[in-house]
């Protein structure tokens, strides 16, 4: 990831520091580099991460050392790392972040939930479908998976949404509709709610 993208605010050299250095990109999604030591992609309320920014910037004026407490989040690991990364990738294109989130939404129903239509043998043309995306947007899921989208505050209250909506559907035109609406949904809320910090190393 180093090589693709221009990493700022590496630490060293000499002077007080940008309060700023470590923002990625604001717009469409709020991306960060953290000030923790984890190999891990984490996700945080927008409420959480204003508490945090807040401490970040006192804590830089004084001197001391970020990173010491992480705001409450999601750890994004397995499939979502993964995505992640993607929408990392894809930040500067707000279609390619959308067929990016279509695609781990496709991926939820293949592996976690229960859909007629992919009993059927239109699931070939969700493979397709699965396989032409993964090419353009230069994205793949290898490993141990588990969940390939990103969480929102929707899942806590109806976490089974996704299964509900798409279970009884029998034509891939309705699949395909379905899953794009919940992905375009929930990407709303990702650059409403959300912000994701990304680890200064062991980026992979």
């Amino acid at each position: 990831m180093s090589r693709v993208i221009d990493i700022k605010g590496r630490r060293g050299g000499s002077g007080p520091r940008d309060p700023d250095e470590h923002i990625i990109c604001q717009k469409p999604l709020r991306l960060r580099w953290g000030d923790w030591h984890t190999p891990h992609v984490i996700q945080v309320h927008v409420g959480s991460a204003a508490l945090y920014e807040h401490q970040r910037e006192q804590d830089l004026a004084a001197g001391r050392r970020l990173g010491y407490q992480m705001p409450s989040h999601f750890t994004l690991d397995g499939g979502m790392h993964e995505t992640a990364l993607a929408l990392m990738r894809h930040r500067h294109s707000e279609e390619s972040l959308r067929q990016v989130g279509f695609l781990a939404g496709l991926m939820e129903c293949l592996i976690n939930v229960p859909c007629a239509i992919l009993r059927t043998d239109l699931i070939r043309r969700v493979y397709q479908e699965v396989q032409e995306l993964s090419r353009r947007l230069g994205l793949a899921w290898r490993g141990r998976v588990g969940h390939f989208m990103l969480p929102v505050m929707e899942d806590a209250q109806y976490p089974q949404h996704l299964e509900i909506a798409v279970r009884d559907i029998d034509n891939l035109k309705g699949f395909f509709t379905t899953v794009r609406a919940i992905t375009d949904r929930r990407y709303t809320a990702l650059t409403k709610d959300f912000v994701i910090y990304y680890p200064r190393r062991n980026i992979s």
